[in-house]
């Protein structure tokens, strides 16, 4: 494929059947999926499957002899193939219960694992693979995940370091893959984990401290514990050092990617989980979208706020990003790649029919990934000057690491704050890019800081950089208290503008599991400016070298100051699009040069699912089986937009429905009638 085709991925699944390999039936199973994925518009093909792979440590000749034979199949109709398979987890089951949990759960893992004798005696290389196991610190056992029926391996541990390392490197001299998708190096078992005596040896040897008992709430959850911010910076650090190992096997332009369903979270300290550290041995980024794509009421804007931060970390790195949405119809399918183009992303469309909980043989009626993207796939391939563009906007929403890291014990710290700002922006058809380092003005004009609470020295100094050289810095609740430790800053960032402002914390509560018992409250501000007290619904505007600050001490939480931020940021977009707020239609726009490309997609959706499968069932939770996708009642199907750039003639494209035209401006004005099935379209104009 072309490199700078955008990602038109799908999954690649491997079956029990396959792992009779090498079978001349198999092989020619494989030749037509690679012609269906072809005929699909698919360049990228993602291994799903095998997935515990050292549970499948005595059939590697085997499982890579297949995989090279269909990365030679896909190379033939210039598709490319990543392997995708969980470094560090491991199948184990005691009993029979067990063993049926584990198989209903994960069918789709291929979950080909040893009893738990048989393992305790599997070794790689005189290595016995139990003594790489995570230590719960609460029992002193090697942990246990119950969701997957399994027990995980430390990347803390030399010995696992060293295996891993060498897997990866046979597996790209056996195989032929044309990248990797490294899964699960993160604490899966979040706090409880790892007290293994490698984790106990790193944090003594990298920051002098000792591991304690769970009992000690001097160290367990106590954010005012340097010690204990210690514990958390190091989980960040092994996660990102374990990619750094799989890095240095593949070498540096290899594609590389993880899993990752969020950045955002509060809760991901305890996992170690943020791909502002995977990025930096990471060169692809990804988005796990869980659940169903829409969600049963027709929304899908759970997600946005992680989607706008990956998307963010893959601008500021120059890396694509991959959504991964899953589905298991021709609708979902549709949608899942109409909303990755909304937002500007790359497609990695899959079904997830392990987790269903119904037998093969109620299965048969379901079709193969590679034939459900067919629509948005070709279309995008037959048309991709369309989708190679940039956001068109001045408009950067920052996201701040710190805040979450080493402040937020709940999500009303600093999440709900940031991803209230993006809620709001989308609301308002604001389209924004997310930021993780203060940009220049050159990049962004206005930025936008919610309750960021921490700052390190960089980001003071340039986002006062930022401000004399013109930028517009539009930001509310705490701002710089603390620096990036959550420590009293030794000048808070808004006292030298005569802004004095504090935060009423409510009572940090340690525990372990760290934040388990810290109360649900909105630490407020209080602030005072010229000797007057300010209220949490009043803004104040000051000019700071050629820029100005708008702040307020409000935070995005508060409905007041939510609601008024569009209205203070349009004050400096003159040339914004005037997007009609009640339709129910959300706009993005991207610019190519002398060519705008506006995306629009219906804000909320009407669900059928398959009922009868849906009734057979096993398991209720997880991904539901959504056969038909169509926008909601209350969606316009008349838009009228007056357009704010010197243009005759619009573009007009329904990729899903097969439509395209041309459409006359008018005085300005661009009046759009559409068919009922239309939920996505996209609008192209050169302006002169």
């Amino acid at each position: 494929m072309e490199r700078n085709e955008k990602y038109r991925a799908a999954s690649w699944w491997i079956t029990w059947e396959d792992l009779s390999w090498p079978n001349e039936d198999i092989a020619d199973k494989f030749r037509y999926r690679a012609d269906q994925s072809l005929a699909s518009g698919i360049n990228m093909a993602i291994i799903y499957g095998a997935h515990f792979r050292w549970d499948f440590m005595p059939l590697w000749m085997n499982l890579h002899d297949m995989i090279r034979f269909v990365a030679d199949e896909l190379h033939q109709r210039d598709i490319l193939l990543f392997d995708h398979h969980s470094s560090v987890l491991t199948h184990r089951y005691s009993n029979q219960n067990e063993a049926q949990a584990m198989r209903l759960h994960n069918r789709h893992h291929l979950p080909f694992a040893p009893s738990r004798d048989i393992a305790a005696e599997w070794t790689y290389k005189g290595m016995k693979l139990n003594d790489w196991r995570m230590i719960d610190l609460i029992t002193g056992k090697p942990v246990f995940l119950e969701q997957y029926t399994a027990e995980q391996f430390c990347m803390n541990n030399p010995d696992f370091q060293h295996a891993y390392r060498e897997y990866v490197r046979l597996l790209l001299d056996e195989t032929g893959i044309d990248g990797l998708m490294s899964d699960d190096g993160i604490f899966y078992s979040g706090w409880k984990s790892c007290g293994c005596e490698w984790c106990r040896k790193k944090f003594m040897d990298n920051y002098g401290h000792e591991v304690p008992p769970v009992r000690d709430t001097s160290f367990w959850g106590n954010y005012h514990n340097e010690a204990f911010k210690d514990w958390i910076e190091m989980r960040f650090s092994t996660t990102r050092e374990f990619l750094e190992g799989v890095r240095s096997v593949t070498g540096k332009d290899f594609p590389l990617m993880t899993c990752c369903s969020d950045s955002v979270g509060s809760n991901l300290p305890g996992y170690g989980m943020s791909y502002q550290e995977f990025i930096k041995p990471c060169n692809h980024i990804m988005l796990e979208m869980c659940g169903n794509t829409p969600a049963l009421n027709g929304s899908w804007q759970s997600n946005f706020p992680a989607q706008m931060l990956h998307l963010g970390i893959g601008h500021e790195n120059n890396a694509p990003c991959l959504g991964l949405g899953y589905g298991f119809s021709e609708a979902a399918a549709d949608f899942i790649w109409a909303f990755n183009k909304f937002l500007g992303s790359d497609t990695w469309f899959s079904t997830l029919k392990g987790r269903l909980g119904l037998r093969d043989s109620e299965m048969l009626s379901l079709k193969d990934d590679i034939e459900l993207p067919v629509n948005g796939f070709n279309w995008e391939k037959n048309n991709p000057g369309i989708f190679d563009a940039d956001t068109d906007s001045d408009v950067a929403v920052f996201f701040s690491r710190w805040s979450r890291d080493f402040y937020s014990m709940t999500e009303k710290d600093y999440a709900a704050d940031y991803s209230e700002t993006c809620f709001e922006m989308l609301r308002n058809n604001i389209t924004f890019d997310v930021v993780t380092v203060i940009p220049e003005v050159s990049e962004y004009k206005v930025l936008l800081l919610s309750s960021a609470s921490c700052l390190d020295d960089a980001e003071y100094s340039t986002l006062n950089k930022y401000l004399k050289s013109g930028g517009i810095v539009i930001a509310s609740g705490p701002t710089g208290c603390y620096d990036k430790r959550a420590n009293i800053a030794a000048r808070p960032w808004l006292e030298q503008f005569g802004i004095i402002c504090r935060i009423d914390e409510p009572e940090r509560i340690a525990a372990f599991p760290p934040c388990s018992k810290q109360k649900d409250i909105i630490p407020a501000c209080r602030s005072i400016f010229n000797g007057s007290n300010v209220e949490i619904n009043e803004w104040i505007e000051l000019s700071s070298g050629k820029g100005k600050l708008v702040w307020s001490p409000g935070r995005m939480q508060n409905l007041t100051i939510k609601l008024s931020t569009a209205e203070r940021l349009r004050n400096f977009m003159p040339g914004e699009i005037p997007f009609p707020a009640d339709t129910g239609w959300k706009f993005r726009i991207y610019r190519k040069g002398a060519v705008r490309i506006i995306h629009a997609l219906a804000a909320s959706f009407d669900l059928r699912c398959m009922d009868e499968l849906e009734k057979a069932r096993k398991i209720n939770k997880g991904n539901n089986l959504i056969d038909s996708i169509s926008k909601s009642k209350n969606i316009s199907s008349a838009v009228s937009l007056e357009l704010k750039w010197n243009c005759e003639t619009v573009n007009f494209y329904a990729p899903l429905d097969g439509l395209r035209k041309k459409i006359p401006v008018k005085n300005g004005v661009l009046d759009i009638t559409l068919d009922n099935e239309v939920y996505y379209f996209i609008l192209e104009m050169v302006v002169k």
